[in-house]
């Protein structure tokens, strides 16, 4: 175990941030079919609804785990912008495999794979950024 602490210890947040990410999907998910399953809520809002937990509890966890910083109404406003601009890139990426006449899955995983990255190095760089820089 020892042989794999360095790379723990350099890429601690990222795998953090990841790991939360994972979280909140699940909690995501798990809200939007409680929701429409059992309270016959329509799809949007139950993904509204899933969103504002998932986002919530994205925010505390990496505030407290990832960037360890004491959460402020001011951080939040920074993180949720973020977690926007996050939507929008999504949707542009989409959007560009639908417009090329690519396979959604495609779309999908560039997503996947540019999404969490860019999430991660703009909340380090803009929303948790220690104060002075």
């Amino acid at each position: 175990m020892k042989l794999l602490e360095p790379y723990w210890r350099r890429y601690r947040d990222l795998l953090t941030f990841g790991a939360i990410g994972v979280v909140n999907t699940v909690l995501h998910s798990a809200v939007v079919v409680a929701l429409v399953e059992t309270l016959q809520v329509s799809p949007v809002l139950a993904n509204v609804g899933g969103f504002a937990l998932a986002n919530s509890a994205s925010f505390f966890a990496n505030s407290y785990l990832t960037f360890r910083r004491r959460p402020t109404l001011q951080l939040y406003g920074k993180f949720f912008m973020v977690s926007l601009g996050s939507l929008a890139l999504t949707v542009a990426l989409s959007a560009l495999a639908q417009a090329l006449h690519w396979h959604y899955l495609i779309g999908l995983l560039m997503v996947l794979l540019c999404g969490p990255v860019l999430t991660f190095v703009l909340h380090k760089t803009i929303t948790f950024r220690p104060s002075g820089q």
